[in-house]
């Protein structure tokens, strides 16, 4: 190949990641580094937490109702999550779960409990609050999580189910029971977590001695 046919040659990467986790040491950051100094165009898209009229479209479009119906939702919920779109929702998850949001037959709409959700206690960040969504899980559901996060983000289900008769412990039902708590999600013959801090949460609740034992099953 000629070198004005290589010159002509395009190649696009895209990825993401929490810079607040990279250090300078980073691989990423000395790769970055590296493809800068040879001449390679990068380009940093930082992207921060949603705005109230961000979160505000949000909520409407969830919910189905106009944007200045959901405003004071909204609202509470800016303030409690910060707009971190993960942490808003969990919340409306356990908001629904709570009944504080719910449809209303005779309003033919969603309503909320206003005064109860502005006193409803939530935790400062989103992994404490899906580690207490954890404790309220049944141990059976857990310990499948468990084994689920040792596979990462994702598995087959045709795996899963040949480890269920393995290992001898229930799996299939407790994560089918996880997919309706919105933990997971199952979409083409895989069981996924809705986010990696779900999958983070699963594997941190192994004891560190506990974590070989998990991983050579």
């Amino acid at each position: 190949m000629s070198g004005s046919a290589i010159k002509d040659l395009r190649f696009f990467f895209f990825g993401a990641c929490r810079d607040d986790e990279m250090s300078e040491s980073h691989p990423l950051n000395i790769m970055l580094t590296s493809m800068n100094s040879f001449g390679t165009k990068t380009t940093k898209i930082q992207l921060t937490s949603m705005s109230k009229d961000a979160l505000n479209e949000m909520v409407s479009t969830e919910l189905s109702l106009l944007p200045r119906i959901t405003r004071p939702l909204a609202n509470i919920l800016h303030h409690k999550t910060k707009g971190s779109p993960l942490f808003v929702k969990q919340v409306m998850m356990e908001l629904y779960k709570q009944r504080l949001l719910y449809p209303s037959l005779s309003r033919r709409r969603w309503v909320w409990e206003t005064n109860k959700i502005l006193d409803m206690k939530i935790p400062d960040n989103v992994a404490t609050f899906i580690t207490n969504t954890f404790d309220r899980l049944s141990f059976e559901v857990v310990s499948a999580l468990v084994v689920l996060s040792c596979f990462g983000a994702s598995a087959d289900i045709s795996l899963i189910e040949v480890l269920e008769r393995e290992i001898e412990q229930p799996l299939i039902a407790p994560l089918d029971d996880a997919v309706a708590h919105s933990v997971l999600g199952k979409r083409n013959g895989k069981l996924y977590f809705m986010h990696d801090k779900l999958q983070e949460a699963a594997y941190n609740k192994m004891k560190p001695e506990e974590r070989c034992l998990h991983h050579n099953r």
